[in-house]
């Protein structure tokens, strides 16, 4: 079989999927709608190649249908965090619930350990205060930045979602100092008293993405670090991406791209001193 065909039947097999899910009665977390979820989250692997994937995305039933999958990806996100949010609120088990039921702690842990090994390795200063940028309903990297010994405030335009947050980090990690702000990125000041601003993959469409960039240029001190989960290759149907380019007038500081299982790839950049 050529590549050319290869190519194709691979979108189609997107596009197939795409449609199972967008055409489902109503969007629900159960078995059933995981398992067509799972095989989605399968056909973008970012196992396939640089070539193959760029091929892939330049095929005209792919394109049509970007905006609505990313919208859709979005939708399904948000409402798994807030159905794993209110498992642990509600369990009196809070912390087995997250460490054995929970199908992506592994992968959080192991992302966030990498992005905490990278901000301090780069820091050109001790890294104290942290700014999570669209902490979510389940903000479990908030928990592994303050579990690691940082000062974490939370962020999120959602207000519903940001105190679903703090129900889960205070059922998690009781008594903790974290701080939660109800707030539009792009209207926040007082950026310059974080070491490190981290902005979660679907913050914001690509072009929003942009505004958020320049705002957060404007209001960082010099010498403070942006972490910016994106996306590569076929994962870029997921996430609005932000490639080095996007960063710009930020100094790119460290590139990661991550496969398999990790859906987010890693952009730190710094302002420069």
């Amino acid at each position: 079989m050529t590549i050319a065909n290869q190519v194709g039947i691979h979108a189609s097999q997107i596009v197939d999927v795409y449609e199972q899910i967008h055409t489902m009665e109503r969007l629900t977390i159960n078995d059933e709608s995981m398992a067509v979820f799972d095989r989605f989250l399968g056909l973008l692997s970012n196992e396939h190649g640089s070539e193959f994937a760029e091929q892939v995305l330049a095929q005209a039933n792919i394109k049509a249908i970007k905006p609505q999958i990313q919208h859709l990806f979005s939708l399904a996100s948000s409402m798994y965090e807030r159905h794993w949010a209110q498992r642990i609120v509600t369990s009196t088990t809070p912390q087995q619930v997250l460490r054995e039921e929970y199908p992506y702690f592994k992968h959080y842990r192991r992302a966030t350990g990498l992005e905490i090994n990278a901000i301090h390795s780069l820091a050109d200063e001790p890294v104290k205060r942290v700014l999570m940028v669209g902490s979510g309903a389940l903000p479990l990297t908030s928990k592994a930045l303050h579990d690691a010994g940082l000062e974490v405030d939370n962020l999120d335009i959602q207000h519903d979602d940001l105190m679903l947050g703090k129900q889960v980090c205070s059922a998690l990690s009781a008594g903790n100092q974290m701080g939660f702000i109800h707030n539009d990125i792009c209207e926040q000041a007082d950026l310059a008293r974080y070491d490190v601003i981290w902005l979660a993959a679907l913050v914001g469409d690509e072009q929003l993405k942009d505004k958020i960039i320049a705002h957060l240029y404007e209001q960082m001190r010099p010498g403070a670090q942006l972490v910016v989960r994106t996306a590569f290759n076929l994962r870029t149907l997921l996430y609005p991406s932000i490639d080095e380019a996007g960063l710009a007038p930020f100094q790119l500081k460290l590139k990661i791209q991550t496969y398999a299982d990790n859906f987010h790839s890693i952009l730190i950049a710094q302002k420069p001193v």
